[in-house]
């Protein structure tokens, strides 16, 4: 039961990030965020770790992903985005197109040739998923926000 309300807290802290219209100006900003983010989810792993406790529930698992989301924001380099994004995509099998132009966009700092050609490259890889991964990202609509959209 632990588990199950901790992915649905991650879940909702993931959609509000996708949802909102945040696009960070600077790399300072871009750092400032992605520090709060890895902070707010090292309390959330802390209070289901506490929830848990006794239960023998593993109360790790789905704080990981914010942390995950957080690496790419924080990302200094753009050179490296690629890669961090494909270690996102690999680890996370269910993340669409939509989320990744998503946290492209909330960037602040990605061309549109740069935002599609890792989408586009991203699409001709597959993933293979865990066999023990419980998919997260199909249940987060990134509303109005088309890949399209996103490379004009």
């Amino acid at each position: 039961m632990t588990a199950e309300a901790q992915r649905r807290v991650v879940l909702e802290y993931l959609r509000a990030v996708m949802q909102k219209r945040i696009s960070f100006r600077s790399a300072e900003e871009r750092k400032e965020g992605a520090e709060r983010m890895v902070r707010e989810a090292a309390q959330l792993r802390l209070l289901f770790r506490k929830l848990a406790s006794g239960f023998g529930e593993d109360a790790d698992g789905h704080c990981d992903t914010i942390v995950a989301i957080a690496e790419v924001i924080k990302l200094t380099d753009p050179s490296l985005l690629y890669l961090e994004v494909s270690t996102l995509v690999s680890k996370y099998p269910d993340i669409r197109d939509e989320h990744i132009g998503a946290l492209l966009a909330m960037r602040g700092d990605t061309s549109r040739d740069m935002k599609q050609t890792i989408i586009e490259t991203l699409e001709q890889g597959p993933t293979q998923a865990n066999p023990n991964y419980v998919p997260i990202f199909k249940e987060i609509v990134v509303p109005s926000l088309n890949v399209a959209k996103l490379l004009k």
